[in-house]
């Protein structure tokens, strides 16, 4: 059925829907069932638009003294101009080819706040005259001086510069700015930050001066061609984006990513040809043409600098050079060349040459068959690194005690006479039974590693002395069982080159923090574990506030005594300060945003509020939030955050569903509480909660558990379990009163849009549906995805029953066909969700005619980032859920 309207009239209507085929004054065709639509970006209500754009609080970061805080206030969101500037997207990076900068750098601070913590007092710092914003703010390791680089307004340039304390300020508090002369070099921030601390020098990553223009794009480059050679390994490739095509792409990344290594005293630079000095192991052959430094050519190589880690001694480099490029892999698994660099010899040592890593299979409990993870010991100049010792493959059989990974160590030695420094063979510091996690070093000289095995979701923590020799287990088990969790250790940067450490009150204790989960919620807490004795010992120091309802475990309290003082608020442990007896802690309510307090655990009355934030979206005051819980048919505990409007009557109200499944190994831990029902009430672009200021009830993060138990594979019953869930959210809601079962949306981001789509293709619980960026189509991801880590070929009855366009016919029939609404970014890189994931799946809703809509955001990501690009996905779902706002349902 068509529609014939005249040319006048849609303009007369504004009927910007519409396509405009051509401008004439005869009648236009237009397809009112299946229409295609351009339009320019639209404004939700004014109501959305204030709680869409709120003012963002700023950004903290503590100086590694812990006296100083350092606050960076940014604007609510970029502008679509700032995210649509040009990208190279070449061996899975995008990045800015003028900047040289990530895509994801939109934005830049406007002001910069520096806080003393002890006395409160505070600092506004002059940015630079022709600064449009800051970013990459990087602490000296051991001074009262951090550095950070400004975008020249109106120009494709960054420069750099350092914020020290004035010396010719008598109070010594005031702070101020100066430019670091780069002679005219150009900062490269494309693989990460630029520069870095090596004790008093700072270490840039420049463009080469003599660098050429970016190369031309050829007419064509021919073929690309890929071949697998006979009796090749096994080479399994997840679905990537934005891989190296042609040798074009190769020329460009080779070009954007040749950097020089410079090297700037920040401490005492002075003037502008004094301080910088060349790393000669990083030069390809070029001559400095000012001040009398020369740099002295490196053995001729077109290998990229990756990256660098400075020794604890400073001393030497451990660098990351690029050699091998791919066509089926990142960057991130490219060959490689690891080296030292002697910045006293200008020497080069070969520690490790690796080809291109294309072989790990698709467990994720394998890994690299090559050495891996190489790191420095954080006191001495020893390398630590890891490998397998099956291969990387965790189907090879290595016995019920066997080692499948292993820690190593390289030592380097310096003669006493004649300066020749060489590099020790490897010696085995430990064997690991599972693959290797974590490794972090104790100021004891002792260490802790952690191990884990993924096929069960278990971890286990080992204490190691100075030789790398197993002391203790300190615990085995189940890292999604977060009841029993025993949290993580605090680390602290303490080394003179930035080295963190494992804070320990005693040789044979060290703190941990953890987030508290809890029948009642999340309650934060800082522990000390003494593993000294026979048994480890735990003892609770500090915990968040208790509410003010609910049972208590003695056995989890500090001092193991039920508190007297409950308040219904949401803390968090920050940080202990080197006294380790001041702390630094948050705290917020559901009507109070989040704001840091100084504390002390001996005297935890004695507090000094240190920040004031307001609250930034008046408009949901009054919202109110719980924390509930139910059953699923098959028993199986979940929960949800229930929102109602503010004024709320007690009538059934339009419900919005807003939810993203999760994986378990058992039922116990995926029916555990998460999160707490006492923080602040405040929406987030991608949250749902905007709507409970329209009157409407959310239920929001509803728990979807997909639970596989012993060998089982969880996505084997995914429908069957999302079924379930939906189902008990949707009848507890409605049992509250509080839901109109007629008037239900349900809705989600990524795997939550995929959810949304299973929900509406199998039940007819929700009469329209809201799904961002989802991937519909799982034949398109064949080698794994999520956390399914089977091939399509393994479980190809699992891969097309999960892929929603198998079901668009079932979607069809059922009872009452939710309508749905699709929005996704138009440059998405996350790996899966394609575009065209959504632009496939749509044309199948329409081949069945099925009420949907499709919206690509120009430039947007999986993330979206632009104002007006989340203004414009708020109009589109305002409309979509309008006709339930109006008491119709579908």
């Amino acid at each position: 059925m068509y529609t014939y309207l005249p040319r006048f009239a849609e303009l007369l209507l504004n009927f910007s829907r519409f396509q405009r085929v051509q401008d004439t004054l005869s009648s236009i065709v237009v397809a009112v069932q299946y229409e295609t639509m351009t339009s320019s970006y639209q404004l939700p209500s004014p109501l959305l638009q204030r709680l869409f754009l709120p003012p963002r609080d700023p950004s903290l970061l503590l100086s590694p003294s812990q006296r100083h805080l350092i606050l960076l206030s940014e604007p609510p969101l970029p502008s679509i101009e700032a995210i649509a500037r040009p990208e190279e997207k070449l061996a899975g990076l995008r990045f800015d080819p003028s900047l040289l900068v990530p895509s994801t750098v939109v934005d830049w601070a406007t002001s910069l706040t520096i806080r003393e913590l002890a006395s409160a007092r505070e600092w506004s710092v002059d940015l630079p005259t022709d600064s449009e914003g800051i970013r990459y703010v990087r602490f000296h390791p051991t001074r009262e001086l951090f550095v950070f680089c400004s975008k020249v307004k109106n120009e494709p340039r960054l420069e750099l510069y350092q914020c020290v304390r004035d010396r010719n300020d008598h109070d010594g508090g005031r702070w101020v700015v100066q430019r670091i002369p780069l002679a005219n070099r150009r900062m490269n921030f494309i693989t990460g930050c630029a520069y870095r601390f090596n004790r008093d020098e700072l270490l840039v990553s420049t463009v080469p001066l003599d660098h050429p223009d970016p190369p031309k794009q050829p007419l064509t480059t021919g073929p690309a061609i890929q071949v697998v050679e006979k009796n090749a390994r096994k080479a399994p490739g997840r679905t990537y984006q934005d891989l190296l095509k042609n040798e074009f792409d190769e020329e460009k990344l080779r070009y954007y990513l040749q950097v020089e290594l410079i090297s700037i005293n920040v401490v005492d630079s002075g003037e502008e040809s004094n301080g910088l000095k060349i790393i000669p192991q990083s030069m390809g052959g070029a001559m400095l043409s000012s001040a009398s430094e020369k740099l002295i050519p490196q053995n001729p190589s077109p290998h990229i600098l990756h990256c660098i880690q400075p020794s604890p001694s400073s001393r030497f480099l451990l660098v990351t050079l690029l050699t091998t490029f791919s066509y089926s892999v990142p960057l991130s698994r490219f060959g490689k060349s690891i080296q030292i660099w002697d910045l006293h010899s200008n020497t080069v040592i070969n520690v490790a040459s690796l080809p291109v890593d294309d072989e790990i299979p698709l467990s994720y409990d394998a890994c690299s068959r090559h050495p891996r993870h190489f790191m420095w010991h954080p006191v001495k100049d020893e390398i630590v690194y890891v490998q397998a010792l099956d291969g990387g493959d965790p189907s090879v059989d290595v016995g019920e005690n066997g080692e499948r990974d292993a820690v190593y160590a390289r030592t380097l030695v310096v003669d006493d006479h004649s300066g020749e420094v060489t590099l020790k063979d490897a010696v085995k510091i430990v064997g690991l039974q599972w693959r290797f996690s974590d490794i972090d070093y104790m100021e004891s000289g002792m260490s802790i590693v952690e191990e884990y095995r993924w096929k069960d979701r278990m971890e286990r923590k080992w204490v190691l002395d100075a030789n790398g020799n197993k002391v203790k287990m300190l615990w085995e088990r189940c890292w999604q069982d977060r009841y029993n969790a025993p949290g993580e250790p605090l680390m602290r940067r303490m080394g003179e080159n930035g080295q963190f450490f494992v804070v320990q009150p005693s040789p044979t204790s060290f703190y941990l923090k953890g987030a508290g989960a809890s029948p009642l919620g999340d309650r934060p807490f800082l522990d000390v574990l003494d593993f000294g004795g026979d048994s480890i010992v735990t003892k609770r120091l500090w915990r968040c506030v208790a509410p003010v309802e609910g049972e208590l475990d003695p056995l989890k309290e500090v001092d193991g005594v039920i508190p007297r003082e409950r308040k219904d608020v949401y803390e968090t442990f920050v940080c202990l300060m080197g006294d380790n007896d001041t702390m630094l802690i948050s705290r917020e309510s559901k009507i109070t945003p989040r704001n840091y307090y100084l504390t002390k655990l001996s005297d935890l009355s004695n507090e000094i509020q240190v920040t004031t934030f307001e609250h930034p979206q008046p408009d949901l005051l009054g919202v109110t939030k719980e924390l509930v819980q139910y059953k699923r048919e098959d028993g199986v505990d979940l929960t949800c955050n229930l929102y109602l409007p503010a004024n709320y009557d007690g009538t059934p109200r339009p419900t919005l569903f807003w939810a993203y499944p999760r994986e378990f190994k058992d039922a116990k831990s995926a029916g555990q509480v998460k999160g707490s029902k006492h923080t602040f009430v405040y929406a987030r672009w991608a949250s749902p909660i905007h709507w409970a200021a329209k009157g409407w009830v959310i239920m929001d993060d509803f728990a979807l558990p997909v639970i596989g138990e012993g060998d089982e594979h969880p996505n084997d019953t995914f429908i069957d379990q999302i079924v379930m869930g939906a189902k008990a959210a949707v009848e507890y809601a409605t049992s509250r009163g509080v839901c109109d079962p007629n008037r239900c949306a349900v809705g989600g981001h990524s795997y939550g849009s995929f959810m949304t789509a299973h929900l509406l293709s199998h039940t007819s619980l929700f009469a329209a549906g809201i799904g961002r960026s989802g991937a519909f189509n799982r034949t398109l991801t064949p080698m794994s995805f999520q956390s399914e880590d089977r091939s399509i070929w393994e479980a190809r009855d699992t891969y097309i029953t999960m892929s929603p366009l198998m079901h668009v016919k079932k979607y069809s029939e059922q009872d009452r066909v939710g309508k749905l609404l699709l929005i996704h970014g138009e440059a998405d890189e996350n790996s899966g969700t394609y575009p065209m994931q959504s632009e496939r799946y749509f044309a199948a809703l329409k081949a069945f005619g099925i009420e949907s809509k499709l919206v690509l955001l120009p430039h947007e990501r999986h993330g979206y980032r632009a104002k007006e690009s989340i203004l414009h996905m708020a109009y589109e779902q305002e409309e979509w859920l309008k006709s339930l706002e109006l008491g119709t349902s579908i």
